[in-house]
Formats: C-alpha cells, structure tokens, sequence
C-alpha cells in the first residue's frame, strides 16, 4: 500500500500545489473584484436596474427616505429605499418612456417632457411646443418661444422668468432652499461670458458678471457652477482641438464673491488617480457644490480598476476637493468593472450613479456610512463570475510562461539529443552524471536568464507574498527542491530513466513557476 502511494507522489504532490495556487488566485481576483473604492467607502450596493443609461434626480422624501426613478419595459417605474437603504416600496406607472424623456417626480405628482410637450401623470397636455426642458427639486423651469418659464407642479401654472435666445446662448438652472439660481452663458474663440441670475420671490436679478479668457484653439465643452450665500464657483470644462490624433481635455476652476469686482484667478485642475500612478482621464458628469465656501466635485472618470481581466482601467465615480490654490484631492466613491456614469448626490454621506451593464443599466449607490451598506450588499453571482472568468483569464495567459523559459529548457533538451545521437550507449546506461548534467544545465539557465522569465510585469503586478526581495530565487529553489526531491522518488518507485528524469524535473519546476508567477507576466 505504501509503495503504490509513493508511486503516486510524481502527478500528486504537483496536481496539490497546482490546486492551491489556483484557490489563491482566484483568492485574489475574488477580493481584487469585491475591492470598496476606498478604506473609508463602502462597496456598491445595487438598488435596481434602468432601460435607459440615465438617472433622474433622486427625490429625498419628508421621512429622508430616497425615491428613485427608473426605466422598465418602456414605461416609469420608481423604488422607494428608506434611511437604511432598504427597499420599502416599488411602482410602475403607465407612461411611455424613451430615450428623450425627461420627467419632474415628487411625491405623488409626476410631469414629464418627450421632447416636445410637458404632460402631467394622466398624459394631459399642460404645455406645447416647449424647446427645453429643466425639472429640478420643487419647480420646473422650460424654455418656449425664446423665453425662460417656471412651471409650478401643482397649480400648473407658468410663470415667464426672462428672455432666452437659445442660439446665442445656453443656460444651467439649479435650485437650493433660497430660490433658482440660472447661469447664462455664451462662448466665442477667445472667452466666455457667465452672467449669474437669482429667481426668488417672481423676481429675477443679476447676481455675478464676468468674462473668462479661453486659449486659443480651445472651445468650452461644459461649465458647472455652484452657489453659497457670496460665494460663487465655476468649472469650465474645455477641449483643445487637433488635427491630429485624439483632443485633450482640461479642466479649469474659480472661486470669488459676487460682490468682488476683481478678475478672478482661473487654475488648471489635475486629479490623481487615487489608485494608480496615473492622472485621471476623461472627467465629464461634473456636479460641483459648496459647503462652507468649500468645492467638492462629483464627477466620472477613466481610472485605475483591477476587478477586469487583461484591461487596468474603466470609467468609475470619484470625488475631488478643491484648495484655494487649486490643487485636488481626490477619492474614488466606485470601483465596479461596468462603466460607472451619471453621479450624484443623495446627502452629504451617500452618492448614486449608473452602471452601463447592456440592456439592464444598473442603479447603484455607495456610501461613507460603511455599516449600513455592506450588511445588505451580497456576493451576487456576477461577482463570483468576474473573479472566474479573470481568474481563468489569468491561468491562459500564464501559459506565455512557458514560452518565456525557452532559454532555460533548451539546454537539457539539447544535451538529451546530443547524447542520443553521438553518446547513445552512455544514455542507455543512465549513469548519474548523466541525470545531474541535464538539471545542471537547466539550473545554470534559469539562473543566467532568470530575467526571461521575471519580467518587469511580474514586479509591478504581482502580490507581495511573490514579488519580496530575493522572492523569485526563493521560489526558484523551493519548487526546485520540490521537483528534484519528487524526481529521486520516480527513480526509487517507478524506475524512471535519466531522460525521463530531467525532463520531469524541468517540466515540474517550470510549471509550478507558470502556475505562480505566468498570470502576471502580461
């Protein structure tokens, strides 16, 4: 009994090893995938899922419960989560939806837009014609006919606010307890010229003017602005077309009084990916706001992510503040595989946004209050899907391992041959110099060459229980000592012959290193 099982010890002892280095890379990838975007933030928690790749305004109901306002089967549908993040209640209302559809939603009272007319929830027409369409919190503003109304939900009343040209210029509305802030603006080659207006009491004023120069060959993509009490905030987004090649993009950032009538300092944003070594790419979704004359940005960017196989970055959710020099700190608040857009705020301590994910768009919230939400978060079997399928990605890729060692086994192999076709007497008789010269060779390889195999990649990817210093030679002689010890073992029980010995050996060393250190070769 006992030599049958020695006899197995060749195929079982690798096949045991092999095993586990596969638990433990998928170990790895199952936590990489499971990783919260940052120490002090939970993981994702999905809250239901959207037609459409777009999220209207999350209402915050007297109770401080959250309504949100999905898209399902082509028709509105809400989910109602309570101060625990719990879904307390879900509806659907029989209004066609699209793409185009815009909707105001609070409390029982529902009035949407398709791009033409504003209805209210029974598909009555309450005004025709309409050119833009603004719902925010307890209003609606719309543009018809060059100017700018306010409609109010309940009464359904209109009430004209100013004149609009929507050819020379584009306006953002937003709302706070004090009334309707509206930024006018309109850009040209060299600047563009923001007028800030008040609407409170059915009284418009002229808040803040001024004119920001734009470099040439820079066109104004997007502003974002934010009002507290005095204090007023900009970010400009602009593009710098090219001829050749793709367009860069930058960000730019005020900060003044409204009632300073000195030219404001302009800085250029930069916001570090706060998990990589990279600069963050491709900012858009900006929600900029003020607390205590403070800017904090909400926004979606290209970033550093390791939940995918083969590809470090997708878009996810960050957020940035700002210091009077304009320099960023900036925080990830997503870390999902899918691409991560629309962001905004539900309070201060908790954010939604949208993951594209094909047909079914995914709502998803994640927050500061790290409690709450991981008791409900689950381990779905999407993600125990993305760990496989990049732990099998992995695995297929480390095969290129074998193909890296060439230098190493080719050596032994060319001794084998040497000896077969001019010393093949000697090779029958197997004596054993002929056993050590062959792992000698590969040794001396591997020792030589070692940096074939232990590329650069291995160093900047691979967990430290591999990549410590002096690891790749501790490996190296532990799966060595392995496959010779396992080696001597064939000769006592199975009576292998030199040959098959050396390249037993060699095939054993290279494949525990494949196994190991190949899924981070590429």
């Amino acid at each position: 009994m006992k030599n049958k099982f020695l006899a197995q010890l060749h195929w079982v002892i690798p096949g045991f090893i092999l095993i586990f280095g596969l638990l433990l890379l998928f170990y790895q990838n199952f936590t990489k995938v499971t990783e919260p975007p940052a120490s002090d933030w939970s993981r994702a928690l999905t809250v239901g899922v959207t037609d459409l790749n777009k999220l209207p305004s999350v209402q915050v109901t007297e109770d401080g419960e959250f309504v949100f306002t999905r898209f399902e089967g082509g028709k509105l549908a809400t989910t109602t989560l309570g101060k625990d993040y719990k879904v307390k209640d879900q509806n659907t209302y029989d209004i066609p939806v699209d793409k185009w559809t815009q909707l105001y939603q609070q409390d029982d009272t529902i009035i949407y837009f398709d791009f033409k007319n504003i209805y209210d929830q029974d598909k009555n027409t309450i005004i025709t014609d309409v050119e833009k369409f603004y719902p925010m919190e307890n209003s609606i503003l719309y543009i018809k006919e060059n100017s700018l109304f306010q409609l109010t939900p309940d009464s359904k009343k209109s009430e004209k606010i100013m004149d609009v040209d929507l050819k020379k210029l584009d306006i953002i509305p937003q709302e706070n307890e004090e009334g309707v802030s509206i930024l006018a603006y309109a850009s040209d080659p060299n600047g563009v010229d923001l007028t800030l207006h008040q609407f409170i009491n059915g009284k418009i004023n002229t808040v803040y003017q001024t004119r920001l120069k734009v470099d040439p060959g820079k066109i104004v993509n997007d502003i974002s602005f934010a009002l507290e009490d005095q204090t007023v905030a900009f970010l400009l987004q602009e593009e710098l077309q090219s001829t050749q090649g793709n367009p860069e993009f930058f960000n730019y950032f005020m900060q003044t009084k409204v009632t300073s009538q000195d030219m404001p300092q302009l800085f250029e944003l930069h916001f570090q990916d706060p998990a990589g070594t990279k600069k963050l790419t491709e900012v858009s979704d900006v929600v900029l706001k003020l607390k205590n004359d403070k800017p904090t940005i909400l926004f979606h960017a290209n970033g550093r992510t390791e939940t995918q196989f083969n590809d470090s970055s997708t878009f996810n959710i960050y957020t940035a503040d700002i210091n009077e020099e304009g320099r960023t700190k900036t925080e990830r608040r997503s870390n999902t595989p899918e691409i991560s857009t629309n962001p905004q705020w539900m309070n201060d301590e908790t954010i939604a946004w949208v993951d594209l994910d094909g047909d079914g768009h995914k709502i998803k919230i994640s927050s500061s209050n790290k409690d709450a939400i991981s008791d409900l978060i689950e381990f779905t079997q999407d993600v125990w899907l993305h760990a496989l399928g990049k732990t099998l990605g992995m695995v297929t890729s480390s095969f290129f391992g074998i193909a890296f060692s060439i230098t190493w086994f080719i050596w032994p192999i060319l001794f084998i041959v040497f000896m077969y076709m001019f010393r093949n007497r000697i090779a029958d008789r197997d004596p054993a110099w002929y056993f050590y010269t062959g792992i000698g060779l590969y040794a001396v390889a591997a020792v030589i060459w070692r940096d074939r195999f232990f590329v650069d990649n291995i160093y900047s990817n691979a967990p430290n229980y591999l990549t410590f210093t002096g690891g790749s030679f501790f490996y190296m002689i532990l799966f060595a000592i392995i496959a010779f010890w396992l080696t001597i073992q064939t000769k006592k029980t199975n009576h292998w012959a030199g040959t098959v010995r050396i390249m037993y050996f060699v095939g054993v060393h290279i494949l525990l290193l494949t196994i190991f250190f190949g899924p981070y070769i590429i």
